[in-house]
């Protein structure tokens, strides 16, 4: 199953074999996150005016939440 992280405002998909806790140790700014949603909700989002952010909390499409973590729009580049 593939293994996602947010690390210096990026997505980044972790290659087959890297182990995450691994990584995370190496990378203490970078934190596991879920799949990426696809891109018929990312577009459904924006064209909604909200978003839901890294963590699951609902945000503009360009805000972050409470809990500093970006909307998925911000964090794909997208806005």
């Amino acid at each position: 199953m593939a293994q996602y992280v947010y690390r210096a405002n990026q997505v980044r998909k972790l290659k087959e074999g890297v182990d995450l806790r691994d990584y995370l140790d190496r990378h203490p700014g970078a934190y596991a996150i879920c799949k990426p949603p696809s891109e018929a909700t990312l577009q459904r989002w924006d064209s909604e005016g909200y978003c839901e952010a890294l963590d699951g909390c609902h945000v503009e499409p360009d805000g972050d939440c409470p809990h500093g973590k970006p909307s998925w729009l911000k964090a794909l580049l997208w806005i």
